[in-house]
């Protein structure tokens, strides 16, 4: 019987060891397993949906953006407190089974402030899909004018323990608020390789692929999985799960729980994935090839009849509108910082890929420019073919702004990095690869350059305007293959290995047919700065007009 009982302690020793010393009191774990009890759903709703409700029925809508971000522009009726302040502030909301609804700028404070508040009771608390960037994508109204509430009893139903732990966790909330972007991370686990991971999806995503090295608890079972959880409750650990939605509410519980550095993965597994990163465990699938021709051939047929280009009159217009698209400023840092429209984020060419997280959803109104229209040009095609529709290229760029005695400023914009669209796959690769690879000059030569080298070299001149544009004059030499017709008949195109020009009037057909013929595996395409414009204003010498 003596060996029984040894047996017996030491298995109990056994399984004590392996779960983590968890530092909060009953009542927290206890509020933590009730939350879990709800889920699924995830508290969330998008911005079509709050639309409707807010047509149909009362609500409390809770901003918990800092105080200048709700004063530059909130949604009627949002009152505001910031989230390190929320715990303070409870006073603020009804009783625990008031329709709230949580909103910040891109979703993820908005979720960890929701998570909080349903560890405290507050059953139906709901997250805003994309925040304020999803609401004013669609095209809601905002204001600028405060609205504020009377306060009121907190709720006595709210354990104080409970409380304590969920006010320390927000009022200490860091900068960045426990986010790290999939870039970051894949630098931070070749330095640090204790990073502990944590997969929070289903079961069924688990087996679509995960990050190495990575531990799995799903979200709806995760307080029956905290063995799986690090002993050290300092150990460093990042939360994922497929947007980042799932992983904030395990980010807030762990920190509850007492683990102290507990990060969530921007845009989760998915931005992991639009980064190029390795996933292990994905069952292997054989995909369909991409008929890049197919492809380009389809975008070029849809392109609207101004080809994405808008002019400054269009965008002065937009600008001053209560519906502002994004302003993209796709030139360097330095020229960034010399002057730009006022309003504009910066995302220097090379990097736009990289940055995708920075930009709403792929519906989103974005005008993109540049010093001249070129580069701008060379952005909105890589955007339009990932899939963002309404990424449209200023003409002229910001010397067509400037010329127009438009005022320019040096206060910079900064964007809130979000959740990067999911985009295919292969397609991204390619895109990536050339985008973050475009030299200095950005393919582009000159008219005196370009009359030289017709005369040394052999250099197949594609010209790319309309038939009206070219019975009334084209340089000596050239093929005529209207833009949307550029792969319509493959025969028409020189050897992949020609030295290529491109040309339009002024520079941006030309440029969106540079970057796709690149993209095809032409390894010498560069386009004509200023088009035909330049070309006859240098006098130079043109046939046809």
């Amino acid at each position: 019987m003596r060996k029984f009982v040894s047996l017996l302690v030491i298995f109990i020793l056994a399984i004590s060891l392996s779960v983590p010393a968890l530092t909060q009191s009953d009542a927290v774990v206890d509020a933590i397993e009730e939350y879990q009890s709800e889920i699924p759903p995830y508290s969330l709703i998008d911005a079509d949906a709050l639309g409707t409700v807010l047509i149909e029925r009362d609500v409390v809508l809770l901003d918990v953006r800092e105080v200048s971000e709700y004063e530059a522009g909130h949604i009627a009726g949002a009152f505001n407190v910031p989230i390190r302040e929320l715990g303070q502030n409870l006073d603020l909301l009804p009783d625990l089974d008031a329709e709230i609804y949580v909103i910040c700028a891109g979703g993820a404070r908005a979720m960890l402030a929701t998570a909080a508040l349903h560890t405290l009771g507050y059953d139906n608390a709901i997250n805003l899909k994309g925040g304020m960037r999803a609401w004013e994508g669609e095209g809601f109204p905002v204001t600028t004018e405060g609205f504020t509430v009377e306060a009121t009893a907190i709720p006595e139903a709210i354990n104080a323990d409970v409380f304590a732990a969920v006010d320390e966790y927000l009022s200490t909330l860091p900068d960045g608020f426990d986010l790290i972007r999939a870039d970051a991370l894949n630098v931070e686990l070749v330095e640090n390789p204790d990073i502990f991971l944590l997969d929070t999806r289903s079961p069924d995503e688990w087996e679509n692929g995960y990050i190495a090295g990575t531990e799995f608890a799903w979200v709806d079972e995760f307080m029956s999985n905290l063995d799986v959880l690090p002993e050290d409750l300092d150990t460093p650990v990042v939360v994922y799960c497929g947007s980042s939605y799932r992983a904030g509410i395990v980010t807030v519980w762990m920190r509850l729980l007492g683990y102290t550095n507990v990060r969530n993965l921007v845009g989760g597994i998915n931005a992991w994935v639009a980064s190029g990163l390795p996933l292990e465990g994905a069952p292997e699938v054989e995909a369909e090839p991409l008929d890049l021709e197919a492809t380009f051939n389809d975008y070029l047929t849809n392109l609207p009849a101004n080809f994405n280009a808008v002019r400054v009159p269009e965008v002065e217009e937009a600008v001053a509108s209560d519906d502002v698209p994004v302003l993209l400023d796709v030139r360097t840092v330095d020229e960034y910082t010399e002057g730009h429209i006022e309003g504009a984020i910066n995302i220097p060419l090379n990097e736009l890929t990289a940055n995708l997280d920075q930009l709403p959803d792929l519906e989103a109104e974005i005008i993109i420019y540049c010093g001249s229209g070129h580069r701008s040009a060379v952005a909105m095609a890589a955007m339009n073919l990932l899939g963002y529709e309404n990424a449209v290229s200023l003409l002229g760029g910001v010397r067509a702004w400037s010329g127009a005695d438009l005022p320019i400023t040096d206060v910079v914009t900064t964007a809130e990095v979000g959740t990067a669209p999911e985009f295919d796959a292969e397609l991204f690769e390619i895109v990536d690869a050339y985008m973050t690879a475009i030299p200095q000059g950005y393919f582009i030569v000159r008219t005196d350059g370009l009359n030289v080298e017709l005369v040394e070299s052999e250099i197949a001149l594609i010209d790319v305007r309309t038939d009206g544009e070219w019975e009334s004059g084209y340089i000596g030499g050239a093929v005529h293959i209207p833009l949307e017709q550029l792969f319509a008949d493959m025969s028409v195109l020189p050897a992949t290995d020609a030295t290529v020009v491109v040309y339009d009037d002024p520079t941006h057909r030309s440029s969106v047919a540079m970057v796709l013929l690149q993209l095809m595996g032409y390894e010498d395409v560069r386009t004509l700065g200023g088009g035909y414009g330049a070309w006859t204003n240098a006098g130079l010498p043109v046939e046809g007009n």
